[in-house]
């Protein structure tokens, strides 16, 4: 705050000393042009041309100094109107869902490069005494979890061993998909916000009209100024959400995908070794 009152002062004293010297400067030439020109005696005859004098140059008028138009996240934020407030408020809870998932996918470990191709590989070595040791050489991974808690219930039973992983499946997911909801709420409802607000700075640029004895430019310009940033913050609330949203939800659906492949290769085993097509 006092840097921006620094600022202000600063630039106050700038533009009046650029005013002082742009006075001074037309009063010169102002008196220099009114000052009476010193009298000459002629000692030609009337019967000589006279010399022919240039015509004056019209001189172009001192530039004034531009006064640049600052515009801030505050001035704007002021000018959008009473929208902008939930606007705020949908962001500050976006981005702190954002933050918080993306360090949780980046933190917890899902599912690695390859995994089921390992697995599909174990399988084919050694059966389900390959699938016990697979899956005890990659603890600590959530799919590894998920399997092995289906397992662990399954009594050798490929039906029970189904049920089960569908149990552990879900409560992965409700974890994986916390505040997901939340992002796809923000990023729906600040595009209607912010089309309110602009609904509501139009609203505000026709009274104006209304109540103006005459119309011009600035009459509907806050109106519609309104209406515009209105509309732009809402997008710009919206469009970060949306795309988190899509690339959380292409994780999640990720990892779904892996768990079902992985189920189905062990499901199999379990139906052949209820067969008696392997001991």
């Amino acid at each position: 705050m006092n840097f921006s009152c620094n600022q202000t002062k600063a630039k106050l004293t700038l533009s009046f000393v650029i005013a002082l010297i742009t006075i001074f400067t037309l009063a010169g030439k102002i008196e220099a042009q009114s000052a009476p020109a010193a009298p000459t005696t002629e000692t030609t005859q009337t019967t000589e041309t006279p010399a022919e004098t240039p015509a004056p140059v019209a001189e172009a008028p001192a530039e004034t100094p531009k006064q640049e138009s600052e515009i801030g996240l505050v001035s704007l934020f002021v000018t959008g109107g009473w929208s902008m407030w939930p606007l705020l408020l949908s962001s500050i809870v976006g981005f702190g869902v954002i933050l918080e998932r993306i360090y949780f996918f980046f933190t917890a470990k899902l599912v690695r490069k390859g995994y089921n191709q390992d697995l599909q590989d174990a399988i084919d070595a050694s059966g389900m005494n390959g699938i016990e040791e697979f899956l005890k050489a990659n603890e600590g991974q959530r799919i590894t979890d998920v399997l092995k808690n289906g397992m662990e219930v399954s009594q050798n039973d490929p039906e029970i061993f189904a049920s089960g992983i569908e149990r552990e499946a879900g409560e992965v997911m409700t974890l994986l998909e916390k505040g997901l909801t939340v992002l796809s709420a923000v990023s729906t409802i600040a595009p209607l916000v912010g089309f309110l607000g602009t609904v509501s700075g139009m609203i505000n640029a026709f009274d104006a009209i209304a109540n103006a004895d005459q119309v011009n430019a600035k009459v509907v310009a806050g109106g519609i100024k309104e209406a515009l940033i209105t509309t732009a913050a809402g997008l710009i609330v919206a469009i970060p959400a949306m795309t988190f949203y899509q690339y959380l939800q292409g994780r999640v659906a990720f990892f779904t995908s892996e768990v079902e492949e992985a189920a189905n290769k062990i499901y199999k085993e379990y139906l052949k070794l209820k067969a008696g097509k392997r001991a």
